[in-house]
């Protein structure tokens, strides 16, 4: 009877020892499958700061070329502005020479 007693105890400490290393090694496991979520949120959240830098820069690329655009429109607009003020004084100086005319025809009648 004491040797099924101490057989018993040997194999109540086997079987506490068997189950403390199957609970480490599932913590174990999870803390694996922990460190790879964390891995690949971090390899995520790299590649998301990267297209956001990469945006960034094609943001500031187009802003740029606005601003370019814009520029180019305004120094257009200014020369469509020298060319009609120049029409028009070319049309004034046209109608003073027609009215010089006009005045020098009635000064000759009259």
């Amino acid at each position: 009877m004491t040797w099924v007693r101490v057989l018993v105890g040997v194999l109540a400490v086997l079987l506490l020892a068997g189950f403390a290393a199957g609970c480490g090694l599932v913590s174990d496991q999870k803390k694996e499958a922990k460190q790879k979520v964390e891995a690949k949120k971090q390899r995520a959240k790299e590649k998301v700061n990267a297209k956001k830098q990469e945006l960034k820069k094609q943001v500031d690329d187009l802003q740029k070329e606005v601003t370019e655009l814009k520029k180019e429109v305004t120094e257009l607009q200014k020369k469509i502005n020298a060319q009609e003020q120049k029409e028009q004084q070319q049309q004034i100086n046209q109608l003073k020479k027609a009215l010089k005319e006009l005045q020098q025809k009635v000064e000759a009648q009259q």
